[in-house]
């Protein structure tokens, strides 16, 4: 089965607002739609969660591989995308930018090229280097209102890329928003709330539709800020397969770029949403 990694070809390459690929059409034609036609439904995806509104539901690949209910050739496909074949291809499109931005990583590990595949979550970084995740996710249907399932951000410290394949049905053409933001600082001085930024700290340089068999394959970094546009209403979940490559350190540091009085203002907002009986149930795992 083809990997994701497999098609990351220099002319799919930009460097601002900071390393990334945009795929269109990135498997064969006849691969996704075998993918398409077999994508689990909503209730194999959420795993018993309640889908509630404008969630986010991620079933990883350390149940997916093992899952035998689970179409096999989306079995295969997981399988492809957590490999040592994968993950080579991945870090030899990205290895300039890591060599730049993070000099002392091979120092750490040894040589990009030897670097080690493991599944995360099932492996750990005692037999690996990097430990890959291909996740099926959905983002439940928006009932209430317009609402952005993740406003701009930046990934955990310890990935060092992430990707998604847009899995949208061709016969949603009820979907309106849903694109993902490629984000850069205004200015300096933006500070996180977590690993969030507020968005007028931010602009867009780069948003992808959301469609069919599309790939986004990007490096992390403090500077690698993204969102995703909201939804209006509809009926539809929004559907990608999410790549992640995770190492044994932190790339970056967020804790000195932290708000003041994050826990304070968090409190606040705690004691007056109790008040006027409101409820956050953003329902999002942050993976």
């Amino acid at each position: 089965m083809i990997h994701l990694g497999s098609v990351l070809s220099p002319s799919h390459y930009a460097g601002q607002p900071f390393p990334h690929f945009v795929v269109p059409d990135a498997l064969p034609a006849s691969v996704y739609s075998t993918l398409a036609a077999a994508l689990p439904d909503d209730v194999r995806i959420r795993q018993g969660g309640e889908p509630g509104d404008n969630r986010r539901f991620s079933w990883s690949a350390r149940h997916t591989l093992v899952d035998g209910e689970l179409d096999p050739a989306w079995r295969s496909f997981i399988a492809a995308n957590v490999s040592q074949d994968f993950l080579d291809a991945v870090l030899a499109a990205f290895a300039p930018a890591i060599r730049q931005r993070y000099p002392w990583l091979e120092d750490r590990l040894g040589p990009i090229s030897g670097w080690r595949a493991g599944v995360r979550r099932r492996d750990d970084f005692s037999t690996a280097d990097v430990l890959l995740d291909a996740q099926v996710c959905l983002n439940s249907p928006v009932l209430a209102g317009a609402s952005a399932v993740r406003g701009p951000h930046v990934d955990k410290p310890d990935k060092l890329f992430a990707g998604l394949l847009y899995m949208r049905p061709d016969d949603d053409t009820e979907t309106v928003g849903g694109e993902l933001q490629l984000q850069r600082y205004r200015h300096s001085s933006a500070r996180f709330d977590g690993s969030q930024l507020d968005p007028g700290d931010v602009e867009t340089v780069r948003q992808v539709p959301y469609a069919g068999n599309t790939l986004v394959m990007f490096l992390n970094g403090i500077d690698a800020i993204h969102a995703v546009t909201p939804r209006q209403p509809v009926a539809r979940s929004r559907y990608f397969l999410n790549i992640v490559g995770e190492v044994p350190v932190p790339l970056f540091d967020l804790k000195s770029r932290q708000r003041r009085f994050r826990q304070l203002r968090r409190l606040a907002t705690r004691i007056g949403d109790a008040l006027h009986g409101r409820r956050r149930d953003s329902g999002q795992l942050r993976d």
